[in-house]
């Protein structure tokens, strides 16, 4: 059974927000349940044999173990943001505590991946074999794309250097790649879309209302950071866990929502040149957290 290798910090009672929606949640809703059980895991959470069968049950149907890219379900399959996020206004900044993450991509997704990857005809070799465990302390990462002065869109055409500048001036820096990818995964490993866990097998290679455009309206991760696999890509730093890049080059993490699907995956990197200015390149900033470390 496929029962998150994920190591976390072992933390004391679950919060009850979370007890209170595992105790209601359908057993065909198995994004939300799978989610729920992954965050329930970390604090300990006695789950019941009828529990962890329900669970079981929903990581069979969303990762099939044989010729996964021949079943995956005919809908998108999304775990949908907290109410307060449909309710409220977006706060400026999202907190990530502390802990000890999967970063890279999932072993029994990598057929997945390669299929999409496959449609490109220009994708870059790819290592579809990795993944690592990183221990990465709190940050505030902002919650949505940096904006452009005195416009509600993000700021793009610049640098890696300028995004560089700009976040530093305002006290932060640029996500590593591995803090870029907890905010966009949610901390859930079997999570490879920020908006997601699968999508429809209609969409591979193609776009559209239903398939492309309509992704932003629900791409938001578990923290609540809006448009980590859509809107425009984002310049990240490099990050000790993955390889190393050549110089003048600089990464991009998050494709536009103009891009083919592989660029979407949170385990994906883009190496182009640190001058390239792109309407399709953007950032958001992180920034050090003081508060006292804690899983939402």
């Amino acid at each position: 059974m496929i029962l998150f290798l994920l190591p976390l910090l072992i933390l004391a009672t679950p919060p009850a927000h979370y007890v209170k929606e595992w105790k209601s949640v359908r057993n065909d809703d198995c994004g939300r349940m799978l989610f729920l059980s992954q965050r329930l895991r970390q604090h300990q959470y006695a789950f019941t044999p009828q529990d962890l069968k329900r669970v079981e049950a929903c990581e069979k149907k969303l990762f099939p173990t044989e010729t996964l890219h021949a079943r995956i379900p005919d809908r998108i399959v999304r775990i949908s943001a907290h109410d307060i996020l449909k309710s409220h206004a977006t706060p400026e900044r999202a907190f990530i505590p502390s802990g000890i993450w999967y970063i890279g991509f999932v072993p029994h997704l990598s057929d997945f991946a390669r299929k999409l990857h496959g449609q490109l005809p220009d994708a870059p070799e790819t290592d579809f074999s990795f993944g690592r465990i990183v221990r990465k302390d709190a940050f505030w990462i902002e919650a949505r794309e940096h904006q452009a002065p005195h416009a509600a869109k993000p700021l793009v055409r610049v640098t890696f250097d300028e995004a560089r500048a700009v976040c530093q001036k305002a006290g932060g820096d640029l996500p590593d790649e591995d803090q870029w990818e907890i905010a966009a995964r949610g901390a859930a490993y079997y999570r490879p879309f920020s908006f997601g866990e699968s999508l429809p097998a209609q969409c591979f290679g193609l776009d559209g209302e239903t398939c492309g455009s309509r992704r932003e309206a629900v791409d938001v991760s578990p923290w609540g950071v809006w448009l980590m696999g859509s809107g425009v890509a984002e310049w990240v730093r490099p990050s000790p866990s993955r390889p190393a890049i050549a110089n003048g080059m600089a990464i991009t993490r998050g494709g536009a929502s103009q891009d083919p699907y592989f660029w979407n995956l949170v385990a994906v990197r883009r190496v182009v040149a640190a001058q390239t200015r792109s309407e399709r390149i953007g950032f958001r900033c992180v920034f050090s957290a003081s508060k006292p470390s804690a899983t939402p």
